[in-house]
């Protein structure tokens, strides 16, 4: 208020004192100039107070030392739409000139696109080659699809040769990395009738993971029993769908004296195709009648349906289930009349109730063998001293038997596991060490010839013999 003060009474004095006029329109004008940008500051309205601030400058007070109010509002108006005007003005010739400049880039954002254009191309190039390269005449060397009536370079033949090696070519991730995933079969004095198939995990395992516990994994019930007994009659193969990097340890620590489980396979030995992973028997090396395989995933045996005995998943919490399917087990492999599995499997209505129902099926079996019994007399065997002892039910003699080639293996291993382990981890240490050998003579000595690998194969199976 002080400043608004001094400027009227500085206008008022420089037309008392005879002031050029020019010299006091120039006073005036900045002195109200002043004044207006104070009475708009303390008229303006603060956004913490409800109060309204009014100036007590207004029109007639001014107009009074002599300062023309409405010109001075017509030239801050102009003066501020001239503002406002020149700078838009001024963005519209800049970028209209420049429209790069909008979008700034620097010397490192340019040598990445560049970068990136030449990865682009670089692409295109080789998938043009690639596809080039497949659809060409086909070579004698190509024993497998060597046809000369499909060789030329009409759209239909090109294709066909095209399709035809890249179907190869991606075959080598979704088929299995062998045509034989088991080797041959033992002799016969040495071999297990049948061969039974079991996946890993929610059948015989089962992991979860927690937030306080990570992942855990829990062994099912009457597994070491199961494996036990059934390993005296079947060649036990375990094939998991998981990769052998997460499942081999495993696999090992549910057999470590290698006593039970002959074989495993993993998820590099399966098929993979319309997004399902698919366990091919008839790549096992083995007879397909005489092959029983249990899986928790149908599309596991979607190929050989007629050998699966489903199972539903195992969801960690304690049961009987393994045990209860040993007796069918134990009758397929010990049927002598038995050449193929499959027809009795498919002789179930429904698979999932086999161990029920054979239970059911076992108990007319014995009936009508006691009936037959009755009718031949109900003598068996003498003893001696006019005492006969009845006949024996024949599955209750299989069982007996069983049970003591079970006792036997039990005890021996009980016996001699420590041996048996120590022996294990030496083996590992010598096949290790070969190894090692082997790679350190490859790096310096180069790949042998096919002479020196025979020599080195009679010299190892010598070696196993003796």
């Amino acid at each position: 208020m002080s400043i608004l003060r001094s400027s009227i009474s500085l206008a008022s004095r420089a037309s008392r004192t005879g002031i050029p006029l020019l010299t006091r329109s120039v006073a005036v004008k900045n002195a109200t100039t002043v004044s207006v940008s104070l009475a708009r500051f303390y008229s303006s309205k603060p956004e913490d107070k409800k109060e309204e601030y009014k100036s007590i400058l207004n029109d007639d007070l001014l107009a009074q030392t002599g300062i023309d109010v409405d010109s001075i509002k017509k030239e801050g108006s102009t003066s501020e739409s001239e503002s406002e005007s020149s700078e838009s003005e001024e963005k519209q010739q800049r970028y209209s000139k420049d429209p790069k400049r909008a979008k700034r880039q620097s010397s490192i954002d340019k040598k990445m696109e560049k970068r990136a254009n030449m990865f682009y191309i670089s692409v295109l190039a080789l998938s043009i080659g690639g596809a080039a390269y497949l659809s060409r005449d086909w070579e004698e060397s190509e024993e497998s699809f060597y046809k000369p009536e499909e060789n030329g370079y009409t759209p239909g033949l090109i294709w066909k040769r095209f399709s035809t090696r890249f179907s190869d070519l991606v075959g080598i991730f979704s088929e299995p990395a062998f045509n034989d995933l088991l080797p041959p079969p033992a002799a016969e004095e040495f071999r297990r009738p049948l061969t039974l198939v079991l996946t890993l995990d929610d059948l015989l395992i089962h992991s979860e993971w927690s937030p306080k516990n990570g992942w855990r994994t829990a062994k099912r019930p009457g597994l070491d029993y199961f494996l036990g007994y059934l390993s005296q009659y079947y060649e036990i193969v375990i094939f998991s769908s998981t990769s052998m990097a997460y499942s081999e340890r495993t696999v090992a620590k549910l057999d470590p004296y290698h006593a039970f489980i002959s074989h495993a396979l993993f998820r590099e030995a399966c098929r993979y195709k319309d997004g399902k992973i698919i366990k091919d028997l008839s790549l096992m090396n083995r007879d397909l009648g005489k092959i029983v395989i249990i899986d928790v995933d149908s599309d596991a045996y979607s190929l050989q349906p007629e050998n699966a005995i489903p199972v539903e998943k195992w969801d960690g919490q304690p049961d009987d289930k393994l045990v209860q399917m040993i007796p069918f087990l134990e009758y397929l492999a010990t049927n002598p009349r038995l050449k193929d599995v499959r027809p009795i499997l498919n002789s179930f209505p429904d698979k999932t109730q086999i161990p029920e129902e054979f239970i059911k099926r076992e108990k007319i079996l014995r009936q009508q063998f006691e009936a037959e019994q009755k009718a031949k007399g109900g003598n068996g065997f003498s003893l001696g001293l006019g005492i006969a002892r009845p006949a024996a039910f024949p599955l209750d003699l299989i069982r007996e038997h069983g049970q003591r080639n079970y006792l036997n293996m039990y005890n021996y291993l009980k016996e001699h596991g420590e041996e048996l382990l120590r022996q294990e981890k030496e083996r590992e240490k010598q096949i290790m060490a070969e190894q090692n050998m082997t790679l350190g003579k490859l790096l310096t000595e180069g790949v042998p010839n096919p002479e020196e690998v025979l020599k080195q194969q009679q010299e190892l199976q010598q070696q196993q013999s003796k």
